[in-house]
């Protein structure tokens, strides 16, 4: 009887252990569980931070390079690719991306303590302001933002003001003296009267065309001006553009020459495309000396239309060539003979704004030793496409 009752207990003793320890085991397996979950929680969240990262280093129009405590680069973002090349890759030392002793050295100093810092350094000579900033305890972000840019456009600013206070100075004297010289009697005939109101009208309009650049600039860098772009023939358009200078051409005895096949037929907003073919032309006669030709021809070339104007001036200093179609920019030979500097910036709008490029160059015209404007054209065929 004793043994059963002492087997008995045993056997209760072992159930009730088993019963612990697998409900031990559960339990561990539980928590087992609830610790892989925090671990995917914590790896998804590090996957969420460091893609909101990449996303806002890729967002940067600064190049942006982040770093270790051993200046080593961890992330580095596309503007970084793009200034430093393969170097900006992950791994590489930030001296061997950037090859800059002064860029290493500001990052050696915030991530030794020192306060954030930024400074003004040179790069393939193109001044750069440099940032360093503290990431957590032990990493730091090096930005760069290229200076080039901003200092263009400051001499954009500079070149307006004084281009503009130019331009406006110049006819407002002429309307200022002419109108005085009407009541005082100066024209004392109807011929010297009519002399006096042409001149007039002539001022005005040089103030109607700088108000109408500024305008047309103006709409076309805002996105306001629509381009309708349309099958259009080149030669009637060319034709026209043509004729509105004819008269100006014909006072200074110039010539305009046009060879503009009647098939060539472009996408083509008719009125922005006659303009900008206008200020060309018109650019070439302000250069061009009394007696000079102007030509301007158009041809099927690879695919687009070329069309070119071209003409026998001084042409253009080639330090100003990568300029001419800056806002505002006026080279040696504008400054000879006025403008804004916006008809040939209005120009690359509208060329760009058809899907076309635009170039000039010097003596690219057999017979014609003065500048040579091109630009393309989509061909009327392949809207189909």
């Amino acid at each position: 009887m004793w043994e059963w009752l002492i087997a008995a207990g045993l056997l209760a003793g072992a159930v009730y252990l088993w019963q612990r320890s697998r409900a031990q085991v559960a339990k561990a397996e539980l928590e087992r569980q609830a610790a892989e979950r925090a671990v995917q929680a914590a790896r998804q969240e590090v996957e969420r931070l460091r893609a909101q990262l990449a996303a806002a280093l890729a967002a940067q129009v600064d190049a942006v390079l982040v770093a270790g405590p051993d200046r080593v680069i961890h992330q580095a973002n596309a503007t970084a690719a793009s200034l430093f090349g393969p170097a900006a890759a992950v791994g590489q030392t930030l001296i061997a991306a950037t090859r800059s002793l002064e860029i290493d050295e500001l990052a050696e100093h915030v991530l030794q303590g020192g306060e954030d810092d930024d400074r003004q350094v040179l790069l393939n000579s193109q001044p750069q302001r440099v940032r360093a900033r503290r990431a957590g305890e032990h990493g730091v972000i090096v930005s760069l933002r290229d200076l080039g840019e901003l200092q263009r456009l400051g001499r954009a600013r500079r070149d307006f003001i004084a281009n503009i206070s130019h331009e406006l100075r110049t006819p407002l004297t002429s309307l200022r003296l002419l109108t005085e010289s009407l009541p005082a009697g100066m024209a004392r005939d109807t011929g010297e009267t009519a002399g006096l109101m042409l001149k007039i009208q002539t001022e005005i309009q040089a103030l109607e065309q700088i108000a109408q650049e500024l305008l047309d600039l103006a709409q076309i860098e805002s996105g306001q001006a629509i381009v309708r772009l349309v099958p259009t023939p080149l030669a009637p358009l060319a034709q026209t553009a043509v004729e509105r200078l004819r008269p100006q051409a014909e006072h200074r005895q110039q010539r305009i020459e046009i060879d503009v096949p009647p098939e060539l037929r472009a996408l083509a907003d008719t009125d922005l495309l006659q303009r900008a073919l206008g200020n060309l032309i018109h650019n070439a006669l302000k250069f061009t000396p009394a007696g000079g030709a102007i030509r301007v021809q158009a041809r099927a070339a690879d695919g687009d239309l070329l069309v070119q104007v071209a003409d026998t001036g001084p042409g253009i200093a080639p330090a100003d060539l990568p300029r001419v179609f800056e806002r505002f920019f006026r080279g040696d030979r504008s400054r000879k003979s006025g403008g804004t500097g916006l008809g040939l910036a209005i120009v690359k709008h509208v060329v760009e704004a058809h899907g076309g490029r635009i170039w000039v160059e010097n003596h690219g015209l057999a017979g014609y030793a003065g500048a040579l404007f091109s630009f393309t054209l989509l061909p009327a065929d392949s809207a189909a496409d």
